[in-house]
């Protein structure tokens, strides 16, 4: 089940859904777990980052 919830934490996080410290929460592991595991795939925790464009919303 543990290594379930690793996967599942690593998956959010790679894909971008979340950043690693809230993808590990959700799946219960600590970001120390992630962060290893994200490091033996070949890759690296970065930092969130966000768009600092402006985007339009209405209603109709």
């Amino acid at each position: 089940m543990k290594q379930h919830a690793l996967q599942t934490a690593l998956t959010l996080y790679q894909g971008g859904t979340l950043d690693a410290e809230t993808a590990a929460k959700k799946a219960g592991i600590s970001p120390e777990r992630l962060q290893r595991a994200v490091e033996r795939a070949g890759g690296t925790l970065g930092t969130p980052t966000a768009s600092p464009k402006r985007i339009s919303v209405g209603a109709d």
